[in-house]
């Protein structure tokens, strides 16, 4: 077994459970303020990280390369959705809703994991063997 699969899976079971956070910590919030775009973009995030878990953890040949998809347009969603000022209905951006320090470090930590998991499934991709 490669180091990089070995280091993908981790990173893509830290990344669920940041998002899994991340939820519980909106389902905390309450959800009457997410719009519709936001709670099914969520969802969609929610799911695919659970797949590219599965993918992970299963070695499927093909999981870095939907990792680093799944993973760095995760953390480039996240951080549009919520440190970006108001930009669409996609926006939810936490310094117009005063959140507290919870709701700001759980949503770090999911942007840093997907990260981690985009930059780490790179990795893998440009030490396989290139296929003609």
């Amino acid at each position: 077994m490669r180091e990089g699969r070995n280091s993908l899976a981790p990173a893509a079971v830290v990344f669920v459970t940041a998002n899994v956070l991340h939820t519980l910590d909106h389902i905390r919030q309450g959800l009457g303020g997410l719009t519709p775009e936001i709670f099914v973009g969520g969802t969609a995030l929610s799911v695919l990280a659970v797949v590219v878990m599965v993918m992970a953890l299963r070695h499927h040949p093909r999981a870095p390369a939907y990792c680093a998809g799944v993973g760095l347009s995760g953390a480039v969603g996240v951080a549009a959705s919520h440190l970006a000022p108001h930009w669409s209905a996609l926006s939810d951006p936490y310094p117009d809703l005063s959140v507290d320090a919870l709701s700001w470090a759980v949503m770090l930590f999911e942007i840093a994991a997907a990260l981690t998991l985009g930059l780490v499934a790179l990795r893998e991709l440009r030490r396989e063997p290139q296929r003609v």
